[in-house]
């Protein structure tokens, strides 16, 4: 085996490993395997036939038809430029600083353990709560509604936390209808005027940039973000998902204004 493959043989066996060691993790952390996870999985396999395949065109001495390497070259080629472009988007959005003052934040929901918020909502909600109690004039929109596997709405979750947290229950609007992020900014609106109103999503950083989008595609006028920080350990699984998230909007027309 010369050089090139064997650098590619190596090259793969390092990244099915590293996919392979991932998913496990999140098995023995999560104590489940959330459907997405399971991707982690599929790419250590991909990794593990691509590298049979080259060993089988090696002990041939042959090399794959140009009209399989061309198509999946340009194909790999494509994927990486839109996935770098997204990702960029998405670390660039995340790092934004809220304007002071704003009319309205919008805390989005997230997954609800019972009656207690998960991490990343715990971490939305400390980020919401710390800018509410810098702007004590802002009245906070605590949107989400509530899961098959959930007691309580997300936004309930979101409004009994803040209580906890020393915020006044008059500056909290209960939005416990919606399912998804569009349904967040889309039944928010109801409780402000998009046009004129100073509006401040808080979300996590990863989702950032795709809520400001289909915010705007809502008609906000005035938007900008608050970011709460992610999970440490989900940022592999949360951002490579965002990014497919981001792309599948922009496919189905959610990023296109009313």
């Amino acid at each position: 085996m010369n050089k090139v493959y064997r650098f590619w043989v190596t090259l793969l066996g390092i990244l099915g490993g590293i996919n392979l060691i991932y998913f496990l993790f999140l098995w023995i952390r999560l104590g489940r395997i959330p459907t997405y996870n399971y991707v982690w999985l599929g790419l250590a396999l991909l990794c593990l036939g691509l590298i049979l395949a080259v060993r089988h065109y090696v002990k041939k001495g042959t090399r794959p038809p140009k009209w399989v390497v061309i198509p999946v070259e340009i194909l790999v080629g494509i994927s990486c430029i839109l996935f770098i472009i997204i990702e960029g988007l998405i670390i660039h959005y995340g790092k934004q600083l809220p304007p002071q003052g704003a009319d309205y934040l919008i805390i989005l929901g997230a997954k609800v353990n019972g009656t207690h918020p998960s991490l990343i909502l715990r971490y939305r909600i400390q980020a919401g709560a710390e800018y509410l109690k810098q702007n004590p004039d802002t009245m906070v929109i605590a949107s989400g509604g509530q899961g098959s596997d959930e007691e309580i709405s997300e936004a309930q979750c979101i409004y009994e936390q803040l209580v906890e947290m020393g915020i006044d229950p008059e500056r909290i609007i209960v939005e416990d209808a919606s399912r998804n992020t569009k349904e967040n900014l889309t039944y928010s609106a109801n409780y402000l005027d998009v046009k004129k109103s100073e509006v401040v999503i808080t979300t996590t950083d990863f989702h950032l940039f795709r809520a400001m989008q289909l915010a705007k595609s809502c008609g906000y006028e005035h938007i900008s973000g608050n970011s709460a920080k992610s999970v440490w350990w989900l940022v592999p699984t949360n951002y490579t998902r965002e990014c497919l998230a981001v792309i599948k909007d922009f496919v189905v027309g959610n990023f296109r204004n009313k």
